[in-house]
């Protein structure tokens, strides 16, 4: 296994984020709409407006968001937030409100967090 860099880590985390995003939405199994169905006539169907296909993720791209769901069980709650907050390219300025901490403070915190991956990946 080859070691993973600070930088690897946080663009795999970035790439969970974005997977996590592709991913269908959970929906309560077992309800559905008893509202009849809307036919429409072909000159309808062709001025509607096309919604853009969604991409879905490969097989891959979703073993990779598990393995880096797996590091996050490393982290303390707070860190994991904060980790996956990061990723999502979240501002500083925002996560410094949530936090209650200086910019300085928050960037140790989350280079301690991305460290303790780092090491953890070593140790496995």
């Amino acid at each position: 296994m080859t070691k993973l860099t600070i930088e690897d880590i946080k663009s795999r985390i970035e790439s969970a984020v974005y997977v996590m995003r592709l991913l269908p939405p959970v929906k309560a199994q077992g309800y559905r709409s008893t509202m009849p169905d809307i036919i429409y006539t072909p000159q309808e169907i062709m001025l509607m407006d096309r919604k853009p296909i969604k991409p879905k993720p490969t097989s891959e791209q979703i073993t990779q968001m598990d393995e880096v769901l797996v590091w996050l069980e490393v982290l303390e709650p707070w860190e994991r937030k904060l980790v996956w907050k990061r990723g999502a390219r979240i501002p500083w300025k925002y996560l410094c409100r949530e936090f209650g901490l200086c910019r300085s403070n928050i960037n140790k915190k989350y280079d301690i967090a991305l460290i303790k991956i780092q090491y953890s990946i070593k140790s496995v």
